[in-house]
């Protein structure tokens, strides 16, 4: 009998991991909780663990980051995790992800710092490093700490080696043109991000390849950098997402990049028509993304002369900046909103 829990056991980690793979994650979540079961019954937590990880990296991809971080939360006490500096820093680069996508900045830069911390213990795991360096740089730059930031994208930069894979070398490349381009050093975003694009393959990862692009276009429209490579990312990321389809946040992030194209190029009409929707339905999306959509939705209606109803979209973009501990973008609010009542 031990034996056929121990062969089901098996049966439903290699079914949950195929479905992974295969983008299929409610499936995936739906194996792992049979496979969790008879992992309970066995008493092997090698595989508890393991597919409760994997229950914790669905839900993120599916968009339910609180369930993932509640996921991610229950692992960070478990005592393999506690065991295993490998383990911990896995754990805590997802919960850095996931409180960074729920606006909880602070914590997020705690626990991608904790994630550094561990991972440079372990020998000879570069991707490992890498995903952790990846999450603090993020969470450090979303939180206006760019000079942290890029100190962090020095450290990611020696990690980067032939011997990566090709696809984890383009994250990398990728975060470390985002914070250059945050400091507005174009030049540098530019030509890491073009390492990232020589990097990143659509055939390999479509969905991946969606999101970079739109990455790499909200960032060079942040720096103010309008060109035809912009409006090419913002293409890409328009086709792939409509092949690989996604999650109702990625949807808004494309628009609000979208959205932002227009406002930029002077489409003040159809910039707003996509911004109020976006703006509705911000609860969506993290809370500093959505200090940004409300930002940029008050500088449209501000350039159409309509200022009493974008002191009401500051009013709410400042809000959101302060929640997700991102204070300075909070000031930058503050200073525009004084500006139009003097």
């Amino acid at each position: 009998m031990a034996a056929q829990r121990s062969g089901d056991l098996v049966m439903y980690e290699l079914r949950a991991r195929e479905a992974w793979t295969q983008r299929d994650y409610s499936v995936a979540r739906a194996m792992a909780a049979s496979a969790l079961e008879l992992a309970a019954q066995a008493e092997d937590h090698h595989a508890h663990w393991n597919m409760t990880f994997l229950q914790a990296e669905c839900l993120r991809e599916e968009g339910t980051l609180d369930m993932a971080l509640e996921a991610a939360q229950s692992l960070c006490e478990d005592p393999l995790t506690r065991e295993s500096k490998a383990l911990k820093a896995r754990v805590n680069t997802l919960l850095a992800v996931c409180l960074q996508g729920l606006g909880h900045l602070e914590r997020a830069v705690e626990a991608a710092s904790i994630a550094v911390e561990s991972a440079a213990t372990v020998e000879s795991a570069p991707e490992l490093q890498i995903e952790a360096h990846h999450a603090l740089i993020a969470s450090l730059a979303e939180s206006d700490r760019l000079d942290d930031a890029w100190s962090a994208c020095l450290d990611l930069s020696t990690l980067i080696t032939a011997a990566i894979h090709a696809q984890t070398a383009g994250k990398a490349y990728w975060v470390i043109g985002n914070v250059a381009f945050m400091r507005h050093q174009v030049t540098d975003g530019t030509r890491f991000h073009r390492l990232a694009a020589d990097h990143l393959s659509p055939n390999n990862d479509l969905d991946l390849w969606a999101r970079f692009n739109r990455a790499s276009a909200s960032r060079r429209l942040a720096a103010g950098v309008v060109d035809a490579e912009t409006l090419e990312c913002i293409e890409r990321a328009e086709v792939a997402s409509s092949i690989v389809g996604g999650t109702e946040r990625d949807h808004l992030q494309l628009s609000l990049t979208r959205a932002h194209w227009l406002f930029l190029t002077g489409q003040l009409n159809a910039a707003v028509e996509r911004l109020r929707p976006i703006c509705a339905e911000g609860t969506v999306l993290s809370r500093q993304t959505e200090g940004e959509a409300n930002l940029l939705l008050a500088q449209a209606l501000t350039a159409r002369g309509e200022e009493l109803e974008a002191l009401a979209h500051l009013e709410t973009s400042e809000q959101c900046f302060n929640d997700a501990g991102a204070h300075d973008r909070a000031a930058h609010v503050r200073e525009i909103v004084a500006g139009m009542r003097s």
